[in-house]
């Protein structure tokens, strides 16, 4: 109906993680362990080819842990009850406080990372349907921005279709929303690979250059730039603090001039 037939599989991104969560109750029975549940926060352990987030939900019960790790094997070779002891093997040898928590998940699941590719068009010819979020631009979440650009979507195409006057407008309307959300959405899927690759480098001169970037951060001290993404203050404001109903307005407005 869109793509004429021709879809567009997403591509393999040479990431997967392993997704799990730990009852708080359990960490917390842990003396060396109960800092990570009483000072609630975003943690991230990084380093070769690997990284490790995690953070309480379910109103603060619930432990959430998201294990990324290089793999480039099929998926259809990976087997269900292999995934914990191969987790634990990836971590084995890293910080003592998050392989403990490791060691505590009963259960597991692992699976592939991919990146949509770029659609020839969002929008059907009759312009009666258009598709966005995953459907139009999946990622791979190291920015943590899959289903905010999603949102964006929404966003953008309410503002330019409140913006029209006839039904008549309504091609060039979802002509520029696509042109506009193609451009966000495209950067993003860049910066999510970009700092999914900063990282997982391997020790050496540009792993101790990332790492000497962020230690300001790190000691609580003030920084104008540092390799993390997420914490980098242009980063930041480019991909936090983007307004996409004011730049789907500005994009109409150029393209259609305000009347009199």
């Amino acid at each position: 109906m869109i793509l004429g037939g021709s879809d567009r599989q997403p591509k393999q991104t040479g990431f997967a993680v392993y997704r799990a969560t730990v009852d708080v109750d359990k960490i917390q029975q842990v003396p060396e362990l109960s800092w990570i549940i009483n000072r609630p926060s975003l943690n991230i352990w990084i380093g070769e080819g690997r990284h490790v987030m995690t953070y309480t939900i379910a109103a603060g019960s619930s432990f959430n842990m998201v294990l990324s790790h290089v793999d480039d094997s099929d998926p259809a070779t990976w087997k269900p009850e292999d995934a914990i002891k191969e987790m634990r093997a990836h971590f084995s040898g890293w910080d003592p406080h998050l392989t403990k928590i490791i060691n505590m998940i009963d259960k597991t699941m692992k699976w592939q990372l991919l990146n949509g590719q770029r659609l020839k068009s969002w929008v059907a010819p009759s312009n009666k349907v258009l598709i966005i979020g995953d459907a139009a631009h999946a990622m791979v979440p190291y920015m943590s921005q899959g289903a905010a650009m999603a949102v964006e979507d929404g966003a953008a195409l309410a503002t330019i279709l409140s913006l029209i006057s006839t039904r008549e407008e309504i091609a060039l309307a979802l002509n520029v929303f696509e042109t506009e959300r193609v451009q966000r959405s495209g950067q993003m899927q860049e910066a999510s690979m970009l700092n999914g690759k900063l990282w997982h480098f391997a020790d050496g001169p540009e792993q101790q250059l990332r790492d000497e970037s962020m230690k300001p951060e790190v000691d609580g001290k003030s920084f104008s730039w540092s390799a993390n993404q997420w914490s980098d203050p242009v980063t930041q404001w480019w991909a936090y603090g983007f307004d996409a109903e004011e730049e789907a307005e500005r994009a109409w407005r150029q393209r259609v001039p305000a009347k009199d």
